[in-house]
């Protein structure tokens, strides 16, 4: 017969059983967590990017319009034509937007208004939206940049137009 040691030299079934839970817990708990890093960076560069185009954007209305001799009524001749900021049709800067998937549509949605003042100042406000998760009829823009500008050669008298007449000064 026999003899049984006392010493043991393997592990039981319980102890592995509870060493894979405890591994599983701690994967688990490590998996969920780099899941929410991930989401959170994805945010932040997509707002960092979208706070860039609509920089650009003001920057280009703002250069566009510096040198308006009169501003009267009428309809807009800078708006946005094809998510494009454009005055008379033509594009302010020439910028393709990445899109949200190759063929598909613009990456940013953009609405732009703006209004002017009797003392040469024109306040206007870019709001864009991504259109990977934009949903028609919320209220679900991804970043709103106001700014004024101040048109020093502007004759401001009808104020309450949208057009701008320009002439080179030189």
């Amino acid at each position: 017969m026999r003899k049984v040691s006392k010493n043991k030299k393997a592990f039981t079934l319980v102890e592995v059983m509870l060493a894979v839970a405890i591994i599983a817990l701690t994967a688990g708990i490590f998996f969920s967590l780099i899941l929410v890093v991930m989401k959170s960076h994805v945010n932040v560069v997509t707002t960092n990017d979208c706070a860039d185009y609509a920089l650009l954007n003001a920057r280009a209305f703002e250069n566009s319009i510096i040198n308006a001799k009169t501003a009267g009524s009428g309809s807009s001749n800078i708006q946005v034509v094809n998510n494009k900021l454009c005055k008379d049709g033509n594009p302010l800067f020439d910028l393709d937007q990445y899109k949200v998937e190759p063929g598909a549509k613009d990456k940013w949605l953009m609405t732009f208004n703006y209004e002017l003042s009797e003392n040469g100042v024109c306040n206007y406000t870019i709001t864009l939206a991504d259109q990977a998760t934009y949903v028609e009829g919320l209220n679900n823009y991804t970043y709103k940049y106001e700014g004024s500008v101040y048109i020093p050669h502007c004759d401001c008298t009808e104020a309450s137009g949208s057009t701008f007449s320009y002439s080179d000064y030189t």
